[in-house]
């Protein structure tokens, strides 16, 4: 018998302190890393990079992103071809003092209904055509 192998992983991880501010790195299968204001990874990634890119990341703040990031994996979800997800929600940054944290439920809150009601609004702007 032969035996094949493929190594597929790609990892981001993200950090945060006082001096630096943040940084988003993504490491290949290769073992490459970069860095990134935003990235995507998994199923809809190439989606996601394109609507990442739309957005002025370096400007926005924790709550900015977190609201904008929702309603990209919302817009990239194809309903059809998807399974049902559940929205997860955690960050990194001064708001947690450099500690990796689910979003407060507040704020968890205000963008996934942010994200619904962009998708809605894109929906009806499609049937009105």
């Amino acid at each position: 018998k032969q035996w094949y192998q493929r190594r597929v992983a790609i990892t981001a991880g993200g950090t945060w302190d006082e001096t630096n501010g943040p940084k988003l790195m993504e490491i290949d299968p290769s073992g490459t890393a970069r860095g990134f204001y935003g990235c995507a990874v998994g199923k809809g990634k190439q989606n996601a990079k394109t609507e990442i890119e739309k957005l002025d990341l370096s400007n926005m703040t924790c709550k900015e992103l977190v609201k904008e990031v929702a309603k990209v994996i919302y817009s990239v979800h194809d309903e059809v071809k998807d399974k049902h997800f559940e929205l997860e929600l955690s960050w990194i940054g001064k708001e947690t003092r450099g500690t990796h944290q689910l979003v407060p439920q507040d704020i968890y809150n205000e963008a996934k209904t942010y994200a619904e009601e962009a998708l809605n609004d894109s929906d009806d702007d499609d049937t009105d055509m």
